[in-house]
């Protein structure tokens, strides 16, 4: 299931989950747009501080670094009291993302009495909720638990790809793609919701190769999922993949990529929508020159669903620059950053 080198290697990575942060504010509160119910929205996004994902304690994704987050010592009280500010910072939002830089369905992470005070708490002000959990949380039990709150919600799973050599040589997901089939089973008989979470550009994948593999996933995903969120990589600290990338042997996807899959998954069975984080900047999806515009088309035709001016878009720009990248970087052994990778040869700084 996993690649014991590549696992130990990631773990060596990670910081104490030991803190002095404040254990009764959530990491962080904020508004956006989403369409959890066909159409753009006004919806609170809240991450609360907890233990972390129970795979911190054996490694850690590739990419992930919402460890960094995370404190070891919230308490339940503390939690409750997240909860509470969360209650004050909600106003005319119908619609909640709640994320924990884990699995909300962890009662390790969000015990019973938490869950049910969150759940009282919440269904006073919000029609629509999405929570996150890895597979292994899916189970009757706590689709029943979600069901029995009344609240209408949506549960979002981080699949990545649904390549089972990806998910454990790139990703170290401690998954299958079997498993998260199991687990939107589970979530479909209990007439709840799936968002499908995909990985575009793991590492070791160069960009041709990972267009194709999210895509592909994209299809095999759709059938079994309310939407999928395509999710470029966008560079964390403490990562593998922060490492791969200061050494120039990594560059995260080009936005010309994000576009690609969402045009040639337009057809696909369940919404397909991108929300890149740190778009256009060093660590995230970003052509060699900023593009607002092109940003900004992925973001409006994943809202409204219409491709049309991302399409009309894509097919009037020039693309030379980014294809003779991706034949440039076809022809490496590994994922290198070129541009990084040709500094770096030439006696030049690489990324710090």
């Amino acid at each position: 299931m996993i690649n014991r080198d590549l696992a130990i290697q990631i773990k060596s990575l990670m910081p104490s989950r030991v803190r002095d942060s404040d254990q009764r504010t959530p990491v962080s509160m904020w508004n956006e747009l989403d369409r959890l119910r066909g159409t753009p929205e006004n919806t609170a996004v809240v991450i609360f501080r907890t233990r972390g994902c129970a795979w911190y304690d054996f490694t850690s994704c590739s990419m992930c670094g919402y460890f960094n987050d995370v404190n070891t010592n919230v308490t339940k009280e503390d939690l409750k009291a997240q909860v509470d500010k969360l209650m004050e910072f909600l106003t005319d939002q119908k619609v909640l993302k709640v994320f924990t830089s884990g699995s909300f369905l962890d009662t390790r992470e969000i015990p019973d009495d938490v869950f049910s005070y969150f759940m009282d708490k919440v269904s006073t002000k919000i029609d629509k909720l999405l929570i996150e959990s890895r597979t292994e949380f899916v189970t009757d039990l706590t689709m029943s638990k979600l069901r029995d709150t009344g609240i209408d919600t949506r549960i979002a799973i981080g699949v990545e790809s649904t390549n089972d050599k990806i998910i454990r040589e790139s990703i170290n997901k401690g998954t299958t793609f079997k498993k998260f089939l199991d687990a939107a089973s589970i979530v479909n008989r209990y007439d709840l919701e799936l968002r499908s979470y995909l990985l575009l550009k793991p590492l070791f994948l160069n960009e041709e190769a990972s267009v194709k593999d999210a895509i592909k996933s994209v299809y095999d995903c759709a059938s079994v999922s309310d939407d999928v969120s395509v999710n470029p990589m966008n560079i964390q600290k403490n990562t593998l993949v922060e490492k791969m990338w200061k050494k120039g042997l990594y560059r995260p996807p080009w936005l010309w990529s994000v576009a690609r899959v969402l045009l040639e998954t337009e057809d696909a069975e369940a919404d397909v929508l991108s929300y890149p984080t740190g778009a256009n900047m060093e660590r995230g999806a970003h052509n060699n020159t900023k593009d607002p515009e092109l940003l900004k088309l992925i973001f409006e035709s994943s809202l409204t669903q219409n491709f049309q001016k991302l399409r009309e878009y894509y097919e009037n720009s020039e693309l030379t620059e980014y294809r003779t990248y991706m034949d440039m970087e076809s022809a490496l052994p590994l994922s290198y950053d070129i541009d990084a990778f040709i500094r770096k040869i030439s006696g030049g700084s690489v990324n710090v």
